[in-house]
């Protein structure tokens, strides 16, 4: 094996580009959510991103179906509300959104983005695009900032509080905070819009649609399927494509989902590849093997799909979708018995609802199994390293074993993470304790004023 080489990087003095109470790193749905929230506790926040917008899987990842919001489960409860329930009223009156029952709710990803930029301008957040996190500033266990690069080099962002809402915990990583990482990690989507599509489905694409489970909780069946593509207008024969894949003309693939709000312009989830997402290489060889897959892909439904013949692919996300990377280690650790079997806590800060999907390895097509919970509790200490200080995390890299990451992942849950630790990173700098000391009956009084869906 070849010794790597190494160069030492001579010392250098580097601007300090903001001290401030609260720093948001990553603009995902738990970013812009925490921001906003921190804002409103009244820290001076700032939120760096390293994309050119803000939305994250959202908006740069093309998930339009906005999962996490509504219960599964018969009655079809609101779970999530907060900043999550404002961005999504504002885009819906945009026409850029759904707001009904169903159990996810369509969207349009540029009204998505302008909506963003809006909610944190109205709530007078600073922020950065195109500028990455590239190291942490530690003295000792305590997080005293980062630094950062952009277009106008290197600088340093100091911070009483810093909320890591990077989605594959880059803070925590780079500040030593103890995390686990899978062996096999689920598989990446690289989504797509479709241009021109004929819609051949027996069912309308109708304005609510939820699934016919409950109030019990359970698997999801196969008779109910069906139900899991928002676009039931969108017929595609599955047995056919298994086949195809079988016979060498597709490469692997799930659902295949549609979503969207165009009728005649589908959102299609259905590419699977496979590597890692915090490994440069491999998610370099995963975003280009997504693309050619969805041309493969869509190739195959133009010769051989119905009301597909003269479709076009429109525009494939800016990013790879990405389920599952690092997970923190925190003071607790939520976990799928704690999920299933509806455990209550002390101190819940979100309430999660989506079913515990974790998509499968290389041999399995189409649909998987999927238990769907009773709406739960996650608790505030999931979002506590256990070591460093003056660090919160957020979104799909809290504390939890792999089974509960698959449910608590998809974007409205993750901004109502983001919401609490943004809140909670904002007290601890008026009060002057550590996160994990923070009282949590005044975190609880405050997410509670700002509507924050907590039981």
């Amino acid at each position: 094996m070849t010794e790597k080489k190494i160069y030492t990087e001579p010392a250098r003095e580097v601007p300090v580009l903001a001290d401030i109470d609260v720093l948001v790193v990553g603009g995902g749905p738990s970013g812009v959510c925490a921001a906003v929230g921190a804002a409103r506790t009244g820290a001076k926040t700032m939120l760096v991103e390293s994309l050119g917008s803000f939305g994250g899987m959202w908006t740069n990842g093309l998930v339009t179906t906005l999962g996490g919001f509504n219960s599964w489960l018969k009655p079809y409860r609101r779970c999530v509300d907060g900043v999550m329930g404002e961005w999504l009223r504002m885009a819906a009156a945009k026409n850029g959104a759904e707001d009904n029952r169903s159990w996810v709710l369509s969207s349009d990803p540029e009204i998505m983005k302008l909506t963003a930029d809006e909610l944190l301008a109205k709530n007078n957040v600073d922020v950065l695009l195109h500028t990455w996190m590239v190291d942490t500033i530690m003295e000792g266990n305590s997080l005293k900032g980062v630094i950062v690069e952009n277009v106008d080099g290197r600088g340093v962002i100091l911070a009483k509080n810093v909320v890591d809402c990077t989605g594959n915990g880059d803070v925590m990583a780079r500040s030593g905070a103890e995390f686990r990482i899978s062996e096999a990690l689920q598989p990446m989507t690289m989504p797509f819009f479709l241009a021109e599509v004929t819609p051949k489905g027996d069912a309308p694409f109708d304005d609510e649609l939820v699934i016919p489970m409950g109030p019990e909780p359970g698997y999801l069946g196969k008779e109910m399927m069906p139900y899991t593509t928002r676009r039931r207008d969108m017929a595609v024969d599955n047995d056919m494509l298994n086949k195809a894949y079988e016979d060498g003309k597709l490469p692997f693939f799930g659902g295949p989902w549609f979503g969207g709000l165009r009728t005649n312009y589908p959102w299609v989830n259905t590419t699977r590849v496979y590597g890692s997402a915090v490994n440069a290489k491999e998610l370099t060889e995963a975003e280009m093997q997504g693309r050619h897959d969805a041309h493969q892909i869509v190739n195959f439904y133009r010769e051989n799909c119905a009301g597909f013949e003269k479709c076009w692919i429109m525009t494939t996300a800016a990013t790879m979708g990405i389920r599952e990377t690092r997970r923190l280690t925190g003071e607790y650790t939520l976990s799928r018995t704690d999920i299933a079997e509806h455990h209550t806590f002390e101190d819940p800060v979100a309430v999660g609802v989506w079913p515990i999907d974790v998509h499968p390895q290389k041999g399995e097509n189409g649909a998987h199994d999927m238990f769907v919970p009773l709406p739960y509790q996650i608790p505030y200490r999931s979002l506590i390293p256990v070591k460093v200080d003056n660090l919160i995390v957020a979104g799909r890299c809290i504390s939890s074993d792999r089974e509960a990451m698959g449910t608590l992942r998809v974007g409205a849950t993750c901004g109502a993470i983001g919401h609490a630790a943004g809140v909670a990173a904002a007290l601890c700098g008026k009060n002057g304790c550590t996160p994990r000391d923070l009282n949590y009956n005044e975190l609880k009084s405050e997410l509670t004023q700002q509507n924050a869906i907590l039981e």
